[in-house]
């Protein structure tokens, strides 16, 4: 299981989609995330990730990543 932070920019412009579907779609990618189902997901180095959606124009949901371990 992971924890998602969603910035309050990118929760206004997740808001700001005008297609429904599209907006509906990339939360549940999100939720699927949280859950530890990552999918289709590209390194892009230092910590940064790219979660890759294929369908309309290509999405993709820029993650980056924080490891805290405490002993």
């Amino acid at each position: 299981m992971y924890i998602v932070k969603r910035l309050d920019e990118f929760d206004k412009w997740l808001g700001s989609l005008k297609d429904r579907p599209t907006r509906i779609r990339l939360i549940r990618r999100l939720d699927k995330a949280r859950q530890g189902l990552l999918g289709d997901v590209k390194y892009v180095g230092e910590g940064v990730f790219e979660m890759r959606e294929f369908f309309g124009s290509g999405w993709r949901i820029i993650i980056f990543t924080e490891v805290v371990v405490l002993f």
